[in-house]
């Protein structure tokens, strides 16, 4: 029973490893169960036994995806104190995310409005980010729009754009990291 159940699991695995690849090629709703299986190298019976639906197979490869590339959470504040350096470790952090979920972030963005297990999932991260930069803020937070402008300028978007354009994920987070300093600085000498 035990090797069964290994058998079992390496399946799985494998069935995951397949969708997480084809889903950065392809986005979720451009993928098949039979493109699965193919990649996978299992009957398209054994796909559809392992994940009936997106509603199985969506949270089993956002679940391993996120094991493979690491949101940043609170940790990476600890010890941190001065604002400038939690602020520049959040966007650091976040960017160099950015850089590992490049393949599947602008896809899922789009086939989230198609599938609800894809929303839901995605809306918890966004709000755990949103929670993330709070944090990071601290008393800055309570600036009139300090959380809409860190939001704003640590998304994806800019992130994107800003490496696009030839900069360095890290010299895009210090970028960002020193316009949110100056502008947080200039509107708590102003208020």
């Amino acid at each position: 029973m035990t090797r069964r159940a290994a058998a079992n699991a390496e399946t799985r695995r494998r069935i995951v490893d397949a969708a997480i690849a084809l889903h950065a090629q392809k986005g979720v709703l451009g993928t098949s169960w039979p493109d699965i299986a193919k990649r996978a190298d299992v009957a398209l019976g054994t796909v559809y036994r392992h994940f009936p639906s997106l509603d199985q197979l969506v949270p089993a490869c956002t679940s391993e995806n996120a094991l493979r590339t690491r949101p940043p959470g609170p940790s990476i504040l600890v010890g941190l104190t001065r604002p400038q350096e939690r602020i520049g470790q959040f966007v650091q952090e976040l960017f160099a995310f950015y850089g590992r979920t490049a393949p599947w972030t602008p896809r899922a963005g789009i086939d989230r409005h198609e599938i609800p297990v894809l929303d839901t999932i995605l809306s918890r991260r966004e709000a755990a980010l949103k929670a993330l930069v709070e944090e990071t803020l601290g008393p800055l937070r309570r600036r009139r729009h300090a959380l809409e402008a860190a939001l704003a300028l640590t998304d994806f978007g800019v992130w994107r754009s800003l490496t696009s354009s030839g900069l360095s994920t890290e010299a895009a987070a210090r970028l960002i990291t020193e316009m949110l300093m100056t502008w947080l600085t200039r509107r708590s000498a102003t208020r």
